[in-house]
């Protein structure tokens, strides 16, 4: 009789550990699924800065034609933070200290931008050196020009000795040249002076813009949504775990049995 009171004591015991042990586990696990939500709505709130800011033309720079420009500079800046955010990380970008019409267009982790977004990836490139001979130092001292992602894909092919379809062998042979000209100019590598932006040429477009915009909130969803299955793949008891429970609910058991005899 007595032992089987000691064995029904004991199981109480080890019960409400394992009761407290999923208790932490499932408050570890709201705070920071929690705190992974509140970085989602500090992401999407970058891209609906940008959202603003489209939504006044009027107060963009430029014609119809030319608004695009400053356009790319709000999608880079807007979804390059929304990510970090999403990371939980510190924004990356800023339009902080920086004039509406000074050599560079932001700032990444402190270092000097220019965007450039042009039609064409021969002019794009031109006006990439454009910009070199007009700023002597722009392109040496770190600082660097972003152009659009696609453009960039084509210029690294060429680079490589690759053939693009609709690029004939005089176009991409000028491609070379002006690429070669601006390592020449910087004394860098072509892809530390020249870097691919986030977003593709027709990506920044008026009447398109939103639907990137929209895309790209989509993507923060879906990256959302699998951080949220990692924090709670790592909130799983592990087998440690259950051990460390069951060492305590046996040192439980043999104090509850010793006391009993005693």
């Amino acid at each position: 009789m007595e032992n089987r009171e000691d064995r029904h004591l004991t199981t109480q015991f080890v019960a409400a550990i394992v009761a407290e042990e999923n208790l932490r586990h499932a408050e570890q696990l709201a705070t920071e699924l929690s705190k992974q939500d509140r970085a989602f709505f500090a992401a999407v709130g970058e891209i609906d800065k940008v959202r603003d800011f489209v939504g006044s033309p009027a107060k963009i720079l430029g014609n119809t034609s030319t608004k695009h420009g400053e356009i790319a500079e709000q999608v880079e800046v807007g979804i390059r933070n929304a990510k970090s955010l999403l990371n939980s990380s510190e924004t990356r970008a800023t339009f902080e200290g920086v004039g509406r019409t000074a050599p560079e267009d932001y700032l990444i982790d402190g270092i000097k931008v220019q965007s450039k977004f042009v039609n064409g990836v021969g002019n794009n490139l031109d006006h990439v050196l454009d910009h070199m001979k007009k700023y002597e130092n722009f392109g040496r001292d770190g600082s660097y020009y972003h152009i659009p992602k696609n453009q960039y894909e084509i210029i690294d092919k060429i680079l490589k000795g690759q053939q693009i379809e609709g690029i004939t062998s005089p176009t991409a042979q000028k491609i070379q040249e002006k690429a070669q000209e601006i390592e020449q100019m910087s004394g860098r590598p072509f892809s530390q002076t020249v870097q691919a932006g986030s977003s593709n040429y027709e990506d920044v477009q008026i009447g398109k813009v939103d639907d990137t915009l929209d895309r790209k909130e989509h993507e923060l969803k879906q990256e959302q949504k699998q951080i949220k299955d990692g924090i709670r793949y790592e909130a799983q008891p592990t087998l440690a775990d259950f051990g460390n429970v069951a060492v305590k609910g046996a040192v439980i058991g043999g104090s509850i049995r010793f006391a009993t005899k005693l």
